[in-house]
């Protein structure tokens, strides 16, 4: 019977060792299989082609051989020790990089480090990560022969872009104070004690600019460093009253004595004029500054400031007007004067509140408000004339949830309430018209130069005409070749005049769409939106809504809460 034995050879690779004898049983594949699936090398490559080659040359020897006749022995190498091998990944935009591990047959496993040599041979250079370093030659070690594993070794890093500088008030505006009042040891609020925090002394610090930042510079895992984009910066200003501090060029301090005022990228700060009330004992009060009023404004007298306006209390059928904010702890009261007149426009109110900046009030009734700026009413706005160039908004500085009922709005950008209109059906009419009529102005204008343009135009063509019709003794090819360049020319400038007018044309039309009313609890019967000259109203009550203009027509949508 022929002799088999697995023999390590001098390159530590395993040799199948055949000594032939005729006779017994044969030696084949499956035999070869079982003698190495009891041997120490169960884990090592078998050569399966080197294993036939050896069965059909070992029958070849024994086939002419008489029984129990030997042969000429055979040796092949059947079984190799084979390390793992490696293949290293650059993802396409190289923040990544994973390694594929094929676990060895016998031979060598990788280790972390030779894990990280290959990389870096392949190219990759950082972010490599130590755990999944570990993780994957474990993986890899454990695995069965001859395995594919695959892990993500090294990541690079995204460049961070840097922070915008800011301003930072470091003190509060009066605006500031008494719409977050402080409260006293019992829990309840003095609105009219605003307290001397408002004002500020001279050398204050009152804002500091942060400034920007540069960002982190990123990489990609081939080293190929990422940078990124700097903060936005600003200039810090030093409005009047303020300026820069002489020990940090990013501070602003105070020059005097006086009520502190946010202005873009700075701040100023107004004189201040303080007193408890405006009634007939204080007389009008007209002031080059900023003036807090603690108590109210009663009926029949007016404020007048350059600066800002902050009152503790109420607006009384009174006059009230700011070259910066107003600012009504308590509500706006008025009633509307008789008149003869019958449009909702054309009424009057006792109460009149003007602001170059913006307007806040608790509330206000039969107000004749104008700002250029924003404007907010806290709890209720009933039956007011209002224009402003901003957005009105009723309710908390966090959620519209007051209430409009009736009156005349010309608003700016949009109008948001809780609930707008009322069951009476009390007529509440908005009207997006003071950009529309600007709009509608510069189309004007255009309209005129472009019928200018076109009336030259005519000129020169009936003149070119002329000279081209005249007999061949009376050419005038220099004057003709002028009057064409001037052609030209009045044809290029009707060219960019009807450009900038489909400009403002689109721009208007893209306003017109840009401005809605929101109801975000209920919306009535009886409002009206007007957007140029499209108009509608509604007829019926609806639940969370939003007015607006779409495709010729005023449209009502229901308002969807994001969830």
């Amino acid at each position: 019977m022929t002799q088999a034995k697995l023999v390590e050879n001098a390159e530590q690779h395993i040799d199948l060792h055949l000594a032939p004898i005729k006779g017994g049983d044969a030696i084949t594949e499956e035999s070869i299989a079982t003698l190495i699936s009891n041997s120490p090398y169960t884990n090592y490559h078998v050569n399966q082609t080197n294993i036939k080659n050896a069965v059909a040359e070992l029958n070849d020897i024994l086939k002419p051989l008489q029984d129990d006749q030997t042969g000429r022995e055979l040796t092949y190498q059947i079984i190799e020790k084979i390390d793992a091998s490696i293949a290293i990944k650059i993802d396409a935009d190289e923040m990544g990089a994973s390694a594929e591990i094929t676990s060895a047959q016998g031979g060598l496993h990788l280790s972390p480090k030779a894990i990280v040599l290959a990389a870096q041979e392949a190219g990759v250079k950082k972010g490599f990560c130590k755990e999944d370093l570990i993780n994957l030659a474990k993986l890899a070690t454990d695995a069965s022969p001859n395995t594919i594993v695959s892990l993500k070794i090294a990541a690079g890093e995204t460049a961070i872009n840097g922070k915008d500088a800011k301003i930072l008030p470091l003190v509060e505006s009066a605006q500031a104070r008494i719409l977050r009042p402080k409260k006293q040891e019992d829990g309840s609020v003095n609105m009219r004690d605003l307290g001397d925090i408002i004002c500020v002394k001279i050398g204050d610090p009152i804002l500091k600019k942060v400034p920007l930042t540069s960002g982190k510079v990123g990489f990609t895992v081939t080293g190929t460093p990422l940078t990124p984009e700097p903060g936005n910066d600003i200039k810090l200003i030093s409005g009047d009253g303020t300026a820069i501090s002489p020990n940090n060029a990013n501070v602003l301090i105070s020059k005097k004595i006086g009520v502190p005022k946010l202005i873009d990228n700075g701040m100023e700060v107004d004189e201040v004029y303080k007193i408890k009330n405006v009634d007939i004992a204080s007389g009008n009060i007209t002031f080059t500054g900023s003036v807090i009023i603690e108590g109210d404004v009663t009926e029949g007298m007016s404020v007048v400031a350059s600066g800002d306006v902050t009152i503790g209390g109420f607006v009384e059928s009174a006059i009230v007007e700011a070259g910066g904010d107003i600012t009504i702890s308590g509500g706006i009261i008025g009633r509307k004067y008789d008149t003869e007149k019958n449009a909702c426009n054309d009424v009057a109110m006792s109460v009149k509140i003007n602001a170059q900046g913006s307007i806040f009030a608790k509330y206000c009734q039969y107000g004749q408000i104008t700002s250029l700026k924003d404007i907010r009413i806290e709890n209720q706005l009933m039956h007011s004339l209002i224009d402003l160039q901003g957005n009105l908004v009723v309710g908390t500085e966090d959620n519209a949830n007051g209430t409009l009922l009736g009156g005349y709005i010309k608003a700016g950008s949009y109008i948001s309430a809780g609930v707008v209109g009322a069951t009476a059906g009390s007529n509440t009419v908005i009207n997006f018209e003071r950009k529309i009529i600007t709009f509608k102005d510069k189309l004007h204008l255009v309209d005129e130069k472009i019928q200018a343009e076109n009336n030259l135009s005519n000129e020169v063509q009936q003149s070119m005409n002329k000279i081209k019709t005249a007999p061949k003794d009376e050419a005038q090819p220099e004057a003709l070749a002028k009057l064409v360049k001037t052609f030209q020319h009045h044809a290029d400038t009707l060219g960019r005049l009807l450009a900038a007018k489909e400009k403002v044309e689109l721009a208007m039309q893209e306003y017109m769409s840009s401005v809605y009313i929101e109801a975000t609890e209920k919306l009535y019967q009886g409002v009206e939106l007007i957007v140029g000259d499209y108009n509608d109203r509604t007829r019926r009550e609806y639940g969370p809504s939003k007015m607006t203009y779409k495709e010729r027509k005023i449209h009502i949508d229901a308002l969807v809460h994001p969830q």
